[in-house]
């Protein structure tokens, strides 16, 4: 099966419309093309939208709204197919995909909320929230033996913003004020100027209740339900996962709205443990709207501090806390003990989704989901090293999992865990091979940067980042020509990514956050071309033979 083949099936082949031999075709071709994975997920996301949506109808003039807009964007693509010959592969979905399953999934797509009829009602919550001039927020998340870690946030109109997390040696702290940040963490502030546009603000934390943004297609989506409690409403809200058909949501949320004044009085986030066992993991009460906030809340010092670099945040616990609280935060809770593992019974349905996985870090802490996924890959991805087993149940047997794990823990304390778990030991052996360090250096120049936060998403051929750093989008780019055979000679297991620089710290080009768009098809040195016009950056390669260390699986006795 080539290319072509893949994609013009690929929709049925989700719906379930195949034979048998054309499933086995489809599966063959993902198996052996591990970035069709992307493909997959997308279309799968597509259609899901008008499997889940409730049987309420949006009003009429949102049909008409989401079905013009809807129109107009494939037009839109359509046309930029013409002039660029690439786009997407959720774009290239067969034109079926787009206008099937009624005006709920239309407004699905366009607005990226699932209609149940509790949408609008969420919307005026946002809309009283953007109006606010302050709020006091206060409660507890989940710390790391299981204990309530205090958190206490205001938000001040217009870039007013402080937050407290934890207390004594372990409290963290952020001050925003207009054009200055402020972070305090293991007894050192660091700080550094921002845009005051880009500081945090109210209507900042009004823009992410109103979940995704309009008119883009999520790969998670959100579904929202009401319940009326007389003098509150309950709205409860699902992130549902973009890997696998069904794979249920790992984190419930809950919205108490006060019926008069719609705005939030008490929120509590939920971790699905498996099973329908749900735990509590945080619980926060908003206090004193529109309640002036003393100016000494947000005094930022003067004294001289350390410069607040990517390396000097990211490896703080509870390092997303430092944004307005959102219950979708996904960095509001430690791991017990340091790792979470959660399971979801094993499937070799192929309706029940392709192997997959997603993965993010924040504050010291690597959140994975893998979806049907074999047990030596698990291992493999959680101990960060090449993995060997002459086991077919560890090397063949497919999990579904989400695993959390703070960096203090070693990679091979990380698969202890996991074998304890599903019964087998890991010992490290020694093996002969060769090390390549991919250096990456900048000129020195200047390049336009973007302090928006933002993601990243790569669909084989090419690459989008918005807001990330430099260095990281450098990886990501790296990473993702390897997995499609755009790049000789990278072995992600052994190789070296260096990121060089010589100058302050303060300055370092691979820490500044930019906006990337790159298709580099024709192979590496097309992106390497891109990232020196762009940003004054080369790569040079340095092999070397190296002893390297592999992860021996085997059944615990």
């Amino acid at each position: 099966m080539n290319r072509t083949e893949f994609e013009s099936k690929l929709s049925d082949y989700v719906r379930g419309e195949l034979s048998a031999a054309e499933a086995q075709q489809i599966e063959t071709y993902l198996a052996e093309h591990p970035e069709a994975a992307d493909d997959l997920a997308a279309v799968r996301s597509v259609l899901e939208l008008s499997a889940d949506v409730g049987t309420a109808e949006p009003p009429d003039l949102l049909l008409a709204a989401a079905r013009a807009n809807a129109l107009e964007a494939i037009r839109a693509e359509e046309e930029n197919e013409r002039k660029t010959q690439r786009v997407a592969f959720w774009q290239r979905l067969p034109r079926p995909v787009y206008l099937s399953g009624l005006a709920a999934m239309l407004a699905g797509v366009v607005f990226g909320v699932l209609w149940q009829g509790s949408t609008a009602a969420w919307a005026e919550v946002v809309a009283e929230v953007r109006k606010l001039n302050s709020v006091r927020v206060e409660g507890w998340v989940r710390g790391e033996k299981g204990e309530q870690v205090p958190v206490k946030q205001w938000l001040k109109a217009p870039h007013s913003f402080r937050s407290e997390v934890g207390t004594g040696a372990a409290r963290r702290e952020v001050v925003v004020t207009d054009a200055k940040m402020q972070m305090y963490a293991e007894g050192v502030w660091y700080g550094k100027d921002i845009d005051a546009e880009d500081a945090w603000s109210i209507h900042k934390l009004a823009e992410q209740l109103a979940l995704p943004e309009q008119g883009k297609l999520e790969l998670r989506s959100y579904q929202i339900e009401r319940e009326d409690r007389g003098e509150t409403e309950l709205f409860s809200i699902w992130q549902r996962s973009s890997l696998g058909r069904k794979t249920p949501a790992d984190i419930r949320y809950e919205v108490e709205v006060d019926i008069q004044t719609r705005l939030p009085n008490h929120s509590r986030v939920y971790l699905d443990l498996g099973q329908e066992d749900w735990e509590l993991v945080s619980e926060l009460n908003y206090l004193d709207y529109n309640v002036p906030l003393a100016d000494e809340l947000f005094v930022v010092a003067e004294d001289a501090i350390q410069p607040l670099t990517l390396s000097a945040s990211e490896p703080n616990p509870f390092g997303m806390m430092i944004e307005p609280f959102v219950p979708w935060n996904r960095a509001f809770y430690m791991p017990l003990d340091g790792m979470d593992i959660i399971v979801h019974p094993p499937s070799d349905d192929p309706s029940k989704g392709t192997q997959g996985s997603t993965s993010s870090t924040a504050g010291g802490i690597t959140r994975r989901e893998l979806h049907r996924t074999p047990l030596a890959e698990i291992a493999r991805a959680v101990g960060e090293m090449p993995v060997e087993t002459s086991e077919q149940k560890l090397a063949e047997q497919r999990y579904s999992v989400r695993i959390a794990y703070s960096h203090r823990l070693t990679p091979t304390e990380r698969v202890q865990r996991l074998g304890r778990r599903f019964g087998f030991v890991a010992d490290v052996a020694e093996r002969q091979g060769t090390m390549t360090r991919w250096i990456f250096t900048q000129d020195g120049s200047e390049f336009p940067t973007n302090p928006q936060a933002g993601g990243s998403r790569t669909n084989g051929d090419n690459y989008y980042a918005t807001g990330h750093p430099l260095g990281r989008s450098i990886q990501g780019m790296l990473t993702n020509a390897a997995l499609n055979d755009l790049v000789e000679g990278y072995n992600e297991d052994l190789d070296e990514i260096e990121l060089q620089w010589d100058g302050a710290a303060a300055d370092n080009p691979f820490e500044r956050p930019v906006d990337i768009a790159v298709d580099f098809a024709d192979g590496w040195d097309v992106a390497l071309d891109y990232l020196r016009e762009q940003f004054g950056v080369k790569m040079e390669r340095v092999s070397e033979p190296i002893t390297y260390e592999v992860l021996v699986l085997r059944p615990s006795k």
